[in-house]
């Protein structure tokens, strides 16, 4: 007799305990139904128009980036660096090289610079390194060593794509 009730609570046991498990496994999904739906519910805050901040402070800065901008000669932009060199004679060497270049490419700008200790002379004025690329491949039959640098001082004005 004693077995019979302990079978019987055994089975009334794991029938209750898997009911359970049964009903939160079926809540999983009824709440995965019902997030479902909320998402479908068309948002308000699509519809609405955009909000925009603005203080006096704000309005400052941007004005005074503008200014900043707009007043600054320079941009990056990249040269064709054909020579570069150090030392007592380099000066010597630069202007002979500026003067064979201008000698093959009359109409080019070309720009000697001298910065502690270099002696660099440069030419071209490019936005972008694509465009300089067809130059570039000029001024190496005469220079071989020659290759592009990025510049900061490039002036806007000197661009051909303005």
């Amino acid at each position: 007799m004693f077995i019979l009730h302990l079978y019987a609570f055994r089975i009334l046991f794991f029938s209750t305990f898997a009911l359970f498990f049964t009903a939160l496994y079926m809540a999983r999904y009824i709440i995965i139904l019902l997030f479902s739906l909320l998402l479908a519910l068309p948002a308000e805050a699509q519809h609405r128009a955009p909000v925009t901040f603005s203080s006096p402070a704000l309005d400052s800065l941007v004005s005074r980036n503008k200014q900043l901008h707009k007043a600054k000669k320079t941009l990056n932009g990249y040269r064709i660096q054909i020579f570069t060199g150090s030392g007592p004679k380099a000066m010597k060497s630069a202007m002979d090289v500026k003067a064979k270049f201008l000698n093959a490419f009359p109409t080019e700008r070309i720009y000697v610079e001298y910065s502690a200790p270099f002696w660099r002379v440069r030419t071209g004025d490019f936005r972008f390194r694509t465009e300089g690329l067809d130059m570039l491949a000029r001024v190496k039959t005469i220079f071989p060593s020659c290759y592009m640098v990025l510049d900061d001082t490039v002036l806007k004005s000197s661009f051909k794509n303005k």
